[in-house]
């Protein structure tokens, strides 16, 4: 009777053990990769696109130009893309040190004068990225009609270029609108607010079928001010919106007794 107590004890001793181990066997099954991305200058690439080849997993460098991406396994090839440069395939075999990714600039070419650049760039690589309904245009002038630079920014002259990134499902709605770049202010809660409640989308296509994608939208508030700080910090600025390409421009004026 004792002998039996005795196994049965050991049987739940090595089955408690085993349940303990298994959950972190189980997760040990993905591989964190980590690495950033450059231009041929060694400067880095804020936002660049960091996309599992033949898939929509992916991610974005953040202001350090720094990304890490969970991935089932290894060897994997990821897709690394930002407006204005080649995209760029890179074989990973192993997630021992960190991956650097150099880009290289896209030979500029003449633009269609009847197909104006989208004041929008897709961040994920699919067959058809999404278009808003009713087209580009009418997106364009939903932003500009309903964006406000709000007062207490204007008063305080906060300017610069706000980053968003949002979330298009497969349903075309606008979803997980997030901040990639602020400037501090109220600015940046404004297109977070303008952005989720814009009208819908037509969803990506991968394969014929719709799917989830992400779009970045910058937009850059300006100060309407002659103000040798306000200058500077204006040219800045510009110089970072155009690394964007194309992108909206607020304008506001610091006078106390402006409304807008």
């Amino acid at each position: 009777m004792k002998s039996n107590r005795l196994i049965q004890f050991g049987i739940l001793f090595v089955f408690l053990n085993f349940a303990c181990v298994f959950p972190v066997f189980s997760q040990s099954n993905s591989i964190r990769i980590i690495g950033s991305v450059v231009n041929e200058q060694d400067e880095i690439i804020k936002g660049a696109a960091i996309l599992i080849k033949q898939s929509t997993t992916g991610t974005v460098t953040d202001l350090s130009g720094n990304f890490s991406l969970d991935v089932p396994s290894l060897p994997i090839v990821l897709l690394v893309s930002y407006i204005g440069y080649d995209t760029q395939e890179v074989n990973v075999n192993e997630a021992d040190g960190t991956v650097k990714v150099k880009l290289t600039q896209t030979q500029k070419t003449n633009p269609s004068p009847t197909e104006p650049e989208p004041i929008y760039q897709a961040i994920d690589q699919t067959d058809e990225i999404p278009q808003p309904i009713g087209g580009r245009e009418e997106w364009h002038k939903y932003i500009a009609k309903n964006i406000v630079y709000p007062a207490n920014d204007r008063k305080s002259r906060i300017q610069g270029v706000v980053l968003a990134v949002l979330h298009v499902t497969s349903e075309g709605k606008v979803q997980d609108v997030e901040l990639l770049r602020g400037i501090g202010g109220e600015c940046d809660q404004e297109l977070i607010r303008v952005i989720s409640a814009s009208p819908d989308w037509i969803p990506a296509k991968q394969d014929g079928k719709p799917v989830q994608s992400r779009m970045r939208v910058p937009i850059l508030f300006r100060v309407d001010s002659d103000k040798p700080e306000d200058l500077s910090k204006r040219m800045k600025e510009k110089a970072i919106a155009e690394e964007y390409g194309k992108h909206f421009v607020v304008v506001g004026y610091s006078s106390p007794s402006s409304t807008k």
